[in-house]
């Protein structure tokens, strides 16, 4: 009997085969584990070696092209050779940051990085940390505007943040029009908005944002030393996006508003927001909440089942987006 061949969306690599193909291009002590640590939007494995721990990261076919991933992995290295607080990636023998791993759905990308010491504080954060978190951004930001690679990265403008995850939505509930109409009007209301404040298209109001820093993608030591890690969703856009999607993941968690606030008061010690800028960040964080909808709606069936997208999916998210409508 024939038996066809299936074709794969997502597949789960084996540790001890990346530790074979991948990590023996590194020059790093002999690793002995390679596990499985998170699924994603990308594959996360802990490498424990002899001496060091490190963060395999396996990017999922199709979502970031070699010449995205370079970007970010190229942004990281500078920061780390300007001595700011990241997990960086690691070069391998023959001085490039990936490895082509032939995975049965096609071509995926790995990257080793170096271990984040300390811990996610996640719900946690405290106002000491959230100002540390807000400075070191801050700082970042201001290193990027000197950053240069001969690689692209989108921009994280109106098409990027707002339409194209209104498409992503729109193909699961087509049934729900008079949401869909909310969405459409809301993204209008939105895009005005952010044209009438007259931001700046240049440094340092604009530049290379990380496009998600919170408090679960950071580690604190005990001495509340920060390092960051995973900046997937970098792209170039204006730096109070940077500020309001913190905001909008630290109102998922439901930090404390006095939390959230040292954020900002921590990122001004480095830059002073304009008032067009701070007046901007409630704006933002709407469309940041946009964006996360449709990054999660343009996965479905891969990363995340259809049985997620009940509902309840839509209407906890878009009484999410009406709450933020109250605030000015």
């Amino acid at each position: 009997m024939n038996q066809a061949f299936i074709r794969v969306i997502h597949s789960i690599l084996e540790g001890a085969a990346l530790i074979d193909i991948v990590l023996s291009e590194y020059q790093i002590n002999k690793p002995h584990s390679c596990k499985l640590y998170k699924r994603g939007l990308n594959d996360t494995y802990l490498v424990e070696a002899e001496q060091d721990r490190y963060i395999l990261r396996v990017y999922r076919h199709s979502w970031r092209n070699k010449e995205e991933i370079n970007f970010e992995l190229e942004l990281l290295f500078f920061l780390h050779k300007q001595s700011q607080p990241v997990a960086y990636p690691l070069l391998r023998k023959d001085g490039n940051f990936t490895t082509n791993v032939m995975a049965p759905e096609g071509i995926r990308y790995a990257a080793l990085f170096t271990y984040a010491p300390g811990r996610a504080v996640n719900e946690k954060l405290d106002v000491r940390q959230s100002y540390i978190l807000g400075e070191t951004l801050a700082k970042i930001h201001s290193y990027l505007n000197n950053f240069k690679t001969s690689f692209t990265r989108p921009q994280l403008n109106n098409q990027y943040l707002l339409h194209q995850p209104l498409l992503a939505i729109k193909s699961l509930y087509k049934y729900r029009q008079y949401d869909i109409d909310y969405l459409e009007q809301s993204i209008e209301i939105i895009q005005g908005q952010i044209a009438a404040f007259r931001l700046p298209s240049s440094a340092p109001e604009y530049g290379i944002c990380v496009g998600d820093v919170h408090s679960g993608n950071a580690h604190f030591t005990e001495q509340n030393e920060p390092t960051l890690f995973d900046f997937d969703q970098c792209g170039y856009g204006w730096r109070a996006f940077d500020i309001a999607k913190f905001l909008h993941a630290a109102n998922r968690m439901k930090i404390e508003v006095t939390v959230r606030n040292s954020f900002i008061d921590g990122y001004q010690t480095i830059r002073n927001l304009s008032k067009d800028e701070l007046a901007s960040i409630p704006v933002f964080v709407k469309a940041a909440h946009i964006w996360v909808m449709g990054i999660s709606a343009s996965v479905v069936g891969d990363v995340l089942p259809y049985s997620w997208f009940d509902d309840d999916w839509l209407d906890t998210r878009l009484a999410m987006l009406r709450s933020l409508d109250m605030i000015r």
